[in-house]
């Protein structure tokens, strides 16, 4: 076995490395440093049989490898891949990973690929080793690399027979699933980290008021001697006197008041969510079963408001509406002067103020025709995986620390949200034993003992 003398690097430009140019140096003798990704490229390009085992897998990454290879050759080509599940709860979405992998490269051409899945028991599959045979002569790439991420790699390339290696090869695929067997049951989680990956993250967009216009400026003393008479009335036509500028409402103007979403309170949404999950230093986190719930419930709305705007936006694109819109407007502005007169308050109208609304209203018009700003304006709250925070330990001890403390905090009410009720149920701790410190070790106690069933979220 021979070993070729250069490095094979992926994003050399990370340390102010320089590639060997192909262009002036051809000679594959003089060779010190070449590029990983394309090296990889043309071995694929002419290989007979190509193996892969990887820690990290890119299934985009994958696809475009095995395209390097002709059409007309790769029914003759074999092909093995092993990847590794790098928690026991994310093993069920690799398995549907590498079956998508395997589907596409049976669509590409090749006849029988051997996909499998290396299970996370007792510890990480974490090799990076790429071997691809030419007819009888094997070349094999070996090191820290991860294809397919933006990270910096690097591999030596072993040219010829190699006893261990083949062993331990056939070791790996001996003792690894393939994806065309049935999916393994779902394991509940047994670690700190499986469990948190098995929730998602919660984020509340923020919401903008698509239909009030704020045509005056008002100082905080004036806003105090507003609300010392709110209860009384204003008679301002179509005012907002909850909005901070006592502002314009549109719809009241064009005839057309708000539904129950567009005037419920921007966070009732979330205040409802929460009951369901704990803040973090990454947001709102839930368990998976509970977001499953979350999104369920509020399916209908979403597409209520959705059908809501749409419904605006083409009203508002009928010149009758908007010059009902625009004189709703002046009728405002006159009632507005006098109800501020009669509190001593100097009106303070902002700049161009009815040229800035004569293009509010342009905009919305316009803007509630697209079917992409409607769908953005109309979702209620977003979900994102919980991601693999434990890859930086600082990160993830910074999360835990904040969901602990949270949990302590949030177990001392008189109305425990749900998902604290379930938690402190679940670790079995008495009512008055909240001490942030305790609950990591009393939860991993649990875990290590029995895991997490989806079931004890309903406690």
């Amino acid at each position: 076995m021979a070993h070729k003398e250069a490095v094979y690097v992926a994003k050399a430009d990370a340390i102010g490395l320089l590639l060997d140019d192909l262009e002036t140096n051809p000679d594959p003798r003089a060779h010190t440093v070449l590029d990983l990704g394309k090296s990889l490229q043309e071995a694929a390009g002419d290989a007979t049989e190509i193996t892969i085992l990887g820690g990290y897998y890119s299934r985009s990454w994958l696809i475009e490898l095995f395209k390097r290879l002709p059409r007309s050759r790769r029914r003759n080509c074999r092909v093995r891949i092993a990847v590794g599940s790098d928690a026991t709860i994310t093993l069920p979405l690799v398995w549907e990973d590498m079956r998508a992998v395997r589907a596409h490269l049976l669509k590409l051409g090749y006849p029988n690929p051997q996909v499998c899945v290396v299970g996370r028991r007792p510890v990480h599959f974490h090799t990076k080793l790429f071997r691809f045979l030419k007819t009888t002569q094997p070349s094999w790439f070996i090191g820290s690399a991860n294809p397919g991420s933006d990270r910096h790699e690097l591999m030596m390339r072993l040219v010829g027979r190699h006893k261990g290696l083949s062993q331990y090869v056939e070791a790996v695929f001996d003792g690894a699933l393939s994806v065309t067997e049935r999916q393994p049951q779902r394991e509940p989680p047994r670690t700190l980290r499986d469990f948190f990956l098995d929730g998602v993250l919660c984020h509340k967009p923020p919401a903008q008021r698509l239909f009030v216009f704020d045509a005056y400026r008002l100082s905080p003393e004036d806003r105090s001697k507003i609300n010392a008479r709110i209860g009384e009335g204003s008679g301002v036509d179509h005012a907002k006197p909850s909005t901070s500028g006592f502002g314009f409402g549109l719809l009241s103007a064009i005839g057309m008041e708000a539904g129950s979403f567009l005037d419920e309170d921007e966070t009732a949404i979330r205040t409802r969510v929460r009951d369901y999950g704990l803040d973090t230093v990454f947001g709102l986190w839930l368990p998976r079963t509970y977001a499953a719930k979350v999104e369920t419930s509020i399916r209908d709305q979403r597409r209520s408001l959705g059908n809501q705007l749409s419904v605006i936006g083409a009203k508002l694109s009928d010149p009758e509406v908007k010059q009902n819109a625009m004189e709703g407007f002046q009728d405002y502005v006159s009632s507005m002067d006098r109800y501020l007169a009669e509190l001593d308050i100097k009106p303070k109208p902002i700049k161009d103020r009815d040229g800035s609304f004569a293009r509010l209203l342009a905009v919305r018009t316009r803007n509630l025709s697209n079917a992409g700003y409607v769908e953005r304006h109309s979702r209620l709250v977003t979900f994102a995986p919980m991601f693999d925070a434990w890859l930086e330990p600082r990160v993830a001890t910074e999360f835990e620390r904040s969901f602990f403390e949270e949990l302590a905090w949030r177990a001392q009410a008189l109305r425990r949200a749900k998902i604290v009720r379930a938690l402190l149920d679940g670790i079995d701790v008495d009512d008055g034993w909240t001490e942030d410190g305790d609950l990591p070790q009393a939860l991993s106690a649990k875990l290590k003992r029995s895991g997490w069933e989806d079931e004890e979220w309903e406690a």
